[in-house]
């Protein structure tokens, strides 16, 4: 629809994102003004507080929450192009509730396994949630509504058990209800140098993938008559977003709405093909 006003999608999207330049440009001047926000995260003096925490909070944080964002809306792009459907996000297939699961389980059953790191409990979480899912509709060729209906039942099965934990060790487990509910907190760059090359190799993955998953905008019928294999299609699809998102999950905690609203927002825009949609 705007599109038909004259914009292309990149400007659409460009001028929905001004009130959030307008915002950003407040929230620096409040921190001292942009030219000292700027130096701060160049080079920060040991001797000023004020950069100190421009430095290790709040460009951490901001840069963390642009990293999450892209990451959602690229998973929420290629589970919608794979699902065929609007509706299809990160939450979908249960990544996000599978993660969730599997720290609450590792810090009550066996909190030593903590030590590794606890974004590989939480992507472990979220591959196994997937692996059910692939698990429950590889019969039917991992066809979008089997995978959508198993996504579905997985997260209400997972989300109730974790549920179940929560309530029954709610002192052990107070500490996950912030990261369940998503926090960008941060005290330093460790979470943008962890999940910034993850998200640039899956983006890399995701434009090799481009063409092949260009084929998935026709009907089954037609996609099989190029001699492609569209149960290894999705697969393919389908695990590079769940990676995506376990990364995001195993940093930030669970954020569900941007990977489904984003990828409509840039089709709204009038962004139709799998390209402008990833760009």
């Amino acid at each position: 629809m705007l599109m038909r006003r004259g914009g292309s999608p990149a400007q659409t999207c460009l001028l929905l994102s001004l009130p959030l330049m307008v915002l950003l440009g407040l929230s620096l001047q409040q921190q001292g003004g942009i030219a000292q926000s700027v130096q701060a995260l160049l080079f920060p003096s040991l001797d000023n507080v004020d950069e100190l925490l421009l430095h290790f909070a709040w460009w951490p944080r901001f840069t963390i929450a642009l990293l999450a964002g892209g990451g959602l809306a690229l998973a929420g792009v290629l589970m919608q192009q794979v699902l065929r459907n609007p509706l299809a996000s990160p939450t979908t297939l249960g990544v996000a509730s599978g993660a969730n699961l599997a720290l609450m389980a590792a810090t009550l059953l066996a909190p030593g396994v903590l030590a590794i790191g606890s974004e590989w409990i939480a992507l472990l979480g979220g591959a196994a949630a997937v692996g059910l899912v692939f698990a429950l509709s590889w019969r039917r060729g991992l066809a979008p509504i089997a995978v959508v209906s198993a996504g579905l039942v997985v997260n209400l099965y997972l989300g109730a058990f974790s549920t179940a934990l929560l309530l029954f060790n709610h002192e052990t487990l107070a500490g996950l209800l912030i990261w369940g509910a998503g926090s960008l907190a941060q005290n330093g760059w460790d979470g943008v140098a962890s999940l910034a090359p993850r998200l640039a190799i899956c983006g890399l993955a995701a434009w090799l993938l481009l063409r092949p998953l260009a084929v998935l905008e026709l009907d089954d019928a037609s996609a099989k008559s190029l001699g492609i294999s569209l149960k290894h299609l999705r697969f393919a699809g389908l695990g590079l977003a769940v990676f995506i998102t376990g990364s995001v999950v195993s940093v930030v905690g669970i954020i569900g709405f941007i990977g489904l609203a984003a990828p409509n927002i840039v089709r709204m825009a009038g962004a139709r093909t799998l390209r402008a949609r990833l760009l």
